[in-house]
């Protein structure tokens, strides 16, 4: 892979974790609800627009990037990495987080076992976005076939398959999200499809329309909201939608590699997305003492500032913490 491309790669993944936070942030988490002011408004906008269209570059990217993996190693040493770097801090997280809820007195299983909080088995596990590195997980499982697709006519058709699936909950057996597998194929097709160059969605002009498209949708879904809108319409607004995030979040990415050297943050992002959500909990304890309300300025502020806050406090406890326990870096990043 080249240089430029990499660092591309890992600016990316900073700025996709980061405006995923947007999503995870209380009272209203990323949901549409009723809008009664422009302080609603502002906040689900920002929550789907920004939050929520970060997620599928995720994907894209891992399965760029599988495609190089599957050609260094057999399929068994594959899983086997895979295992270490998405299952071990699956597990290890979870279970800080059953610990920090059983010492405070919480009941965090409700009606999910101790194996599907900590494993995600056929539910969301106890720290809710980690779902994304089971269902990861479950791509890479599947990637030896996928390849097998990823040329000519066998991958529309297998678009076309995965789609149907996703608007039909049929594949809902084998993923959380089951958005995941449609994005992570579209990253292999575009790893092993030599007519197809990562340059050609760096345009100014793509951006543009992408953005005004992303804007429309969103605003769509905001103000007819989802439940009204009949499953196969909303899945497809979704899906349209997050190519069009996926577009714009790699544009920035490209943008910003040439001015900025964020990739070097590519180390410590995955802690931040493994504890992010532990991050904001403990931040939202806080602001309640402060007596900061839902939609107020002063909230909208701390919204809005949101990501860099939990960047700086994952930074400042993820250095420390690794001195002191150098071997906790297995469990909690997968030895990243």
């Amino acid at each position: 892979m080249k240089n430029s491309l990499s660092k591309k790669i890992s600016t990316a993944r900073v700025i996709c974790i980061l405006s995923l936070i947007y999503v995870h942030f209380p009272p209203l988490y990323g949901e549409i609800t009723d809008v009664n002011n422009f302080k609603d408004y502002f906040i689900m906008l920002i929550s789907n627009l920004i939050g929520r269209s970060s997620v599928p570059l995720l994907s894209i990217v891992s399965g760029y990037l599988i495609v190089t993996s599957i050609s260094k190693y057999k399929y068994t040493k594959l899983l086997r990495n895979k295992t270490l770097t998405l299952l071990v801090p699956l597990v290890a997280w979870n279970f800080l987080s059953l610990t920090k809820d059983s010492l405070l007195g919480t009941s965090p299983l409700e009606d999910k076992n101790v194996l599907n909080y900590l494993l995600s088995i056929y539910d969301t596990p106890g720290i809710l976005p980690l779902y994304f590195l089971r269902d990861i997980f479950v791509c890479v499982t599947l990637s030896f076939l996928l390849l097998r697709l990823t040329s000519g006519i066998k991958s529309i058709v297998t678009f076309i398959l995965l789609i149907t699936l996703s608007i039909s909950n049929l594949n809902n057996y084998l993923f959380i999200n089951d958005k995941i597998i449609i994005f992570f194929f579209l990253g292999m097709v575009i790893a092993k499809n030599k007519n197809i160059y990562v340059e050609q969605f760096e345009s100014q002009l793509l951006f543009t329309v992408s953005l005004i498209l992303l804007i429309v949708s969103t605003n769509l879904l905001i103000f007819i909201k989802p439940e009204n809108l009949p499953d196969e319409v909303q899945t497809i607004i979704s899906l349209t939608s997050r190519v069009f995030g996926a577009i714009i979040f790699w544009n920035i990415a490209c943008f910003l590699t040439k001015k900025f050297n964020i990739g070097k943050y590519s180390s410590v992002i995955f802690f931040t997305f493994c504890s992010h959500t532990l991050i904001i909990s403990f931040i939202w304890i806080i602001a309640k003492k402060l007596h900061i309300e839902p939609m107020t300025y002063s909230y909208v502020t701390l919204f809005i500032i949101s990501p860099i806050l939990v960047f700086i406090i994952s930074l400042m406890i993820y250095k420390p913490f690794l001195r002191i326990f150098p071997k906790a870096q297995i469990l909690l990043t997968g030895k990243r």
